[in-house]
């Protein structure tokens, strides 16, 4: 109600990603029977929404010294925008997603990976606290596991999230931005960031 009193592209983000973040926590119960690679999905998307968000609020937040391009680039009355949230750029499109959790990493698109990774993973601790208090829900911080997503997400499989932490063209782009690279290289043998499928 507030956006509708009040437009603007903060109150849409606010109302959007309120909703959103309700809805994840409403539903843990269904979201937990998805498989491993639906709910690694399901985790992108969270950060993601969460990232445009402060992009556009807190863009020193987000993009540290890159802070002056957040809002025109975020701006949900821009085609820009898809960029961060179309997942459809990152992820197969198919329902139910059937090619294993660490393909599916490997196959995302490497700007995606590189937003992901380089740019988005260093800052999710200070990322999730941010959004806890602006979308006025405490438990949001309680969706990572040591600075890993952990959205529905089991102990046991928290080392796949450092299987897209590869290539030294992500530290070069974290730093870029003001931050180091904080998850531990893939100890797996890396696709070149280039290739798709």
């Amino acid at each position: 109600m507030q956006c509708i009193r009040s437009p603007s592209p903060a109150s849409w983000y606010h109302a959007h990603n309120a909703s959103i973040v309700s809805g994840y926590l409403r539903h843990e119960d269904l979201a937990v029977s998805e498989s491993q690679v639906e709910r690694f999905m399901i985790n992108v998307a969270l950060l993601r929404v969460l990232f445009t968000h402060a992009m556009l609020v807190e863009p020193r937040l987000a993009l540290g010294r890159l802070a002056r391009f957040g809002p025109r680039l975020v701006d949900p009355r821009s085609r820009t925008v898809k960029l961060f949230l179309d997942l459809g750029r990152s992820f197969p499109s198919e329902y139910p997603v059937t090619t294993p959790t660490e393909d599916t990493i490997l196959d995302e698109h490497a700007i995606a990976r590189m937003l992901d990774y380089g740019v988005i993973a260093p800052r999710l601790p200070a990322l999730y606290e941010f959004s806890a208090v602006a979308l006025d829900e405490p438990r949001l911080p309680t969706l990572l596991d040591e600075g890993v997503p952990a959205y529905v997400w089991r102990p046991a499989e928290r080392s796949l999230w450092y299987v897209g932490n590869t290539g030294p063209h992500l530290r070069v782009i974290a730093r870029a931005t003001g931050e180091r690279l904080l998850w531990q290289p893939s100890p797996k043998a890396h696709r070149a960031p280039w290739r798709r499928g």
